[in-house]
């Protein structure tokens, strides 16, 4: 019991401890401005969560934030590096917004239930190929991805600016019908939707998955030991491509929330980065499914609460990205040192056993 409490304890202590250090970093940044930090961080949170406008506002910002992080929590978990998010999210928009849009007669439940599922068949597809491409041609992932993110986001753009244009000057499609608008939850002027609800309930089956289910454990397993897996009569290779496949529906459910419940069409360029943020709040809460949603709602709440603040004070919400990127930081560092400490028990264990046989 004792050592589950310590390991509860560590797991929130140090993403708390990225979180404080990033935060007085930030304020070390303020300082030259004039302003106070306190005063800055006041307003921020204030305006986060002062109001129930300011709540639900942050809401909205957390909700694709929270699809993105559980793709990369799933796929981190079980060992996949996905970082092709930002492309499957893409790809996912823009097949949600063509079923919307172009789709024949049918009931509104219908017409939503087909434009999730392609956006999720699109995410899912796209982040399959450098999987495959990595387990035949051992050809790295890291770099696949990256470049996929860019054909995504650039072909999805051109369909929109060229053949599927809409009536607008830029590039847009029609706007999608108003049977599959997902429901607003705070009223018309505020962009939260059912989206968010889907996404907490997301939430809970992926840790209900990975933590209490034979499949959930092969996954982590996987995740852990590759090698020991298949000497358990698991097919890493076949489990490689589920995972990446749940990751990259998860991703491109992310994008039809944004069409769906935000925009109502795709628009080029509408994402400001939700897939490599989503990255963020999966390692933040320590690839635990449960844990991003308050990660997720805490930087929804830092992009929300920054708008507020470069309007009342002369800081450039561009700060929120600094210290986003001091906590990537922190935790990219963690991750390395219990890697090398692994390397190193790794490697005093043949000697050791040298050791003992002489």
């Amino acid at each position: 019991m004792n050592r589950r409490v310590e390991t509860i304890i560590k797991n929130i202590g140090k993403p708390l401890f990225a979180i404080f250090v990033s935060l007085l970093i930030g304020a070390i940044l303020i300082i030259p401005t004039g302003t106070s930090p306190i005063e800055a961080y006041s307003i921020l949170f204030k305006g986060a969560f002062g109001s129930w406008q300011g709540i639900t506002t942050s809401l909205a910002y957390a909700t694709p934030l929270l699809f993105t992080g559980l793709g990369a929590a799933y796929a981190f978990r079980a060992g996949v590096f996905n970082i092709g998010l930002e492309g499957q999210l893409y790809f996912g928009a823009i097949a949600a917004a063509l079923v919307g849009v172009y789709a024949p007669d049918m009931p509104g439940f219908l017409h939503i239930i087909l434009c999730i599922g392609a956006a999720m068949m699109a995410g899912m597809l796209w982040a399959i190929l450098p999987a495959i491409l990595k387990i035949r041609y051992n050809i790295g992932v890291f770099i696949t991805y990256i470049m996929f993110n860019n054909i995504a986001q650039l072909f999805s753009d051109y369909l929109a600016t060229y053949p599927f244009k809409g009536e607008l000057s830029f590039g847009a499609t029609y706007k999608v019908s108003e049977k599959v608008f997902l429901p607003k939850l705070a009223g018309e002027m505020i962009d939260l939707n059912f989206g968010f609800v889907i996404a907490i309930l997301l939430a809970i089956f992926l840790y209900i998955l990975l933590f209490k289910t034979q499949f959930g454990y092969e996954s982590r397993a996987a995740g852990i030991n590759s090698g020991f897996t298949e000497y358990m009569g698991v097919d890493a290779a076949k489990k490689t491509l589920i995972v990446v496949m749940i990751s990259g529906a998860i991703a491109g459910l992310a994008g039809a929330e944004q069409v769906l419940g935000v925009s109502h069409r795709y628009i080029s360029g509408f994402s400001p980065g939700f897939g490599y943020s989503g990255i963020t709040v999966a390692l933040l809460a320590r690839t635990n499914p449960l844990a991003c949603i308050i990660t997720a709602i805490f930087f929804g709440a830092l992009n929300n609460g920054a708008i507020q603040m470069e309007i009342f004070t002369n800081i450039s919400r561009d700060l929120v990205t600094s210290i986003q990127a001091i906590m990537i930081i922190f935790i990219a560092a963690d991750f390395a040192w219990k890697k090398r400490k692994g390397i190193k028990k790794q490697e005093k264990k043949p000697s050791q056993s040298k050791e003992g046989v002489a």
